[in-house]
């Protein structure tokens, strides 16, 4: 579990450049920044105006609850669908779906998806995300081993046997997550 934000692994966090040099949300200057496209929040918990949408935002107003994704609502309905799918009671269904909202808006854009926010859901919770593979080896034994996940558990695309029809563009585009909990692993593949 990463030590910043509990679903991204520590070495698979991703802090923005140097390009970008304050928190869009309270403006500071001396934090490390991470992608975040949301619309941002008072301390009062009043939505600011489209103005002051953000892109870098420091943990600290992420984990705070500064601010929300933009289309969340995408992600929500993946969370929704997968709590009808459960065996939990209507009343754990709701606390679950409050508590995995809730964490899923604490957590930066990391990975980039290029279609659509797809975090794995499993044990009832978000998986973290542990990285990218780095060469050929990696990207063959993720997508051979791991469960692919395209907004719930698939069976695996053709396109995604990398040693049949060669790699993605870039490796950026497969996503690695484990659950916390089972340890299972998951793949996801957003082609640009």
């Amino acid at each position: 579990m990463g030590k910043v934000f509990e679903l991204i692994s520590d070495n698979a966090l991703k802090k923005l450049d140097d390009y970008y040099t304050e928190c869009h949300v309270c403006e500071r200057e001396d934090v490390d920044l991470y992608t975040y496209q949301g619309t941002v929040y008072d301390e009062n918990g009043n939505a600011l105006d489209d103005s002051w949408d953000s892109y870098a935002v420091c943990a600290d107003c992420i984990l705070a609850g500064r601010v929300t994704h933009i289309c969340d609502f995408e992600y929500i309905k993946t969370i929704d669908h997968y709590l009808e799918m459960s065996n939990l009671t209507i009343e754990k269904k709701s606390l679950t779906r409050e508590r995995l909202i809730n964490k899923y808006q604490r957590t930066p854009d990391i990975p980039i998806f290029m279609q659509h926010e797809d975090r794995p859901l499993c044990c009832n919770d978000i998986t973290e995300f542990i990285g990218h593979p780095k060469n050929d080896e990696e990207l063959f034994a993720i997508s051979e081993q791991n469960n692919y996940w395209e907004q719930g558990i698939k069976p695996k695309r053709e396109s995604a046997d990398f040693r049949k029809w060669g790699r993605p563009e870039s490796y950026r585009d497969v996503a690695t997550f484990q659950c916390r909990h089972c340890r299972k692993k998951y793949f996801t593949f957003q082609f640009t």
